[in-house]
């Protein structure tokens, strides 16, 4: 990974190659792709490595029919500087002949800085500021998915980075996540069957994407919110990860690594869940199902994630705990109902295990 001297293109090479192996263009270059863009260098780097891959060919390769998009979030948050990013990003697609789309959000959408615990001299960790933290995704998320579909792209582009999944793995483990948890960042990850999540540069240190960008005398914005360790995100980048760093200097690598294998485990245990669910849910006339007191708890908890996602209930909020519970009741080792994250009702009959959505009365599958 060390450039040679002299050779600025070398770093920025190794982003497309990386690119170009881990999503291959000839899957994207003929559709629609709308690109997350923060304006960070990560996003940044997305953009540029996509529009040229997009753009790059011989006399044998026809001109590329897809479109792309960059789409940006203002929340809207930081003042000028919140403006400043959504100008820069404004700027950037331009000057590449791109698409651009951009979404505010209101006030209410917005954090409340003088709430009670919001001082910014109180560098304490607030669980509060994470859930405020995870309502800003599924924010941009929900535009990205309304820009995609309202220009019929196929796939949406994000750029997390290696160093982002291995924050992320660690935040999981302090939630106390489950085997799912460890699989980190997921990508690719379908949204529907006419739209795809990509992560192409999930595999890529954040010091090689910044270091690549400067050679190639690319500018990107860099927001100041990301020093403040009140977020617990913000807390295992800036202080655990480095932390960790000056005992085991490759510990980024060995998450990476360890996420792969995970993830190896994880899709075996989800073919045999899809199987389980497919025999065991009922519709009908509410959604149950079936208990099986053989059944292995990883399987069923596994099976119980994946009704979750489909359903389109949140996950973020259960714990492992909670699936524990559930797989106990599927199980028949627990009968007494209860009431887990969002509202969601569980009881059991002799030989079933009843679920209710407080406002889904039958999800569709």
């Amino acid at each position: 990974m060390n450039p040679k001297q002299g050779d600025c293109r070398q770093l920025w090479t190794q982003i497309l190659d990386e690119i170009e192996s881990c999503w291959p263009s000839l899957r994207w270059r003929d559709v629609g792709v709308v690109i997350g863009c923060s304006g960070g260098a990560d996003s940044v780097a997305l953009v540029r490595a996509i529009c040229e891959l997009q753009r790059k060919g011989d006399t044998q390769t026809p001109e590329a029919r897809g479109f792309l998009t960059v789409a940006h979030f203002n929340h809207n948050l930081r003042g000028e500087d919140s403006d400043q990013d959504a100008i820069f990003t404004a700027e950037l697609a331009k000057s590449l002949n791109l698409r651009f789309e951009l979404a505010e959000a209101t006030a209410s959408q917005t954090l409340d800085s003088n709430r009670p615990g919001s001082d910014h001299n109180n560098h304490s960790i607030s669980p509060e500021l994470d859930s405020d933290e995870a309502s800003l995704r599924s924010e941009r998320m929900r535009f990205l998915i309304r820009v995609a579909k309202e220009q019929g792209a196929r796939y949406i582009a994000l750029a997390h980075s290696a160093d982002d999944n291995a924050e992320t793995v660690l935040h999981h483990l302090m939630r106390g996540t489950g085997p799912a948890g460890l699989c980190g960042i997921g990508h690719p990850l379908p949204i529907d069957e006419d739209l795809v999540l990509t992560r192409p540069l999930i595999q890529l240190r954040r010091g090689i994407i910044r270091q690549a960008l400067s050679e190639q005398g690319h500018k990107w914005r860099e927001d100041q919110s990301n020093l403040d360790c009140r977020y617990t995100r913000n807390w295992i980048r800036n202080q655990l990860v480095p932390t960790m760093e000056t005992q085991f200097p490759h510990v980024v690598d060995a998450i990476q690594r360890a996420i792969e294998i995970q993830k190896s485990w994880r899709e075996c245990i989800d073919r045999l869940a899809d199987a389980w669910l497919e025999n065991h849910l009922h519709r009908q006339p509410q959604l149950a199902i079936q208990k099986d007191l053989e059944a292995e708890s990883p399987i069923v908890i596994a099976a119980m994630q994946q009704l979750w996602s489909q359903s389109n209930w949140p996950r973020q909020s259960m714990n492992q705990g909670h699936w524990e519970i559930l797989a106990e009741m599927i199980r028949g080792k627990r009968d007494s109902p209860c009431t887990l994250p969002s509202g969601i009702q569980i009881s059991a009959t002799t030989n079933q295990i009843h679920i209710q959505h407080p406002s889904i009365q039958h999800p569709s599958i």
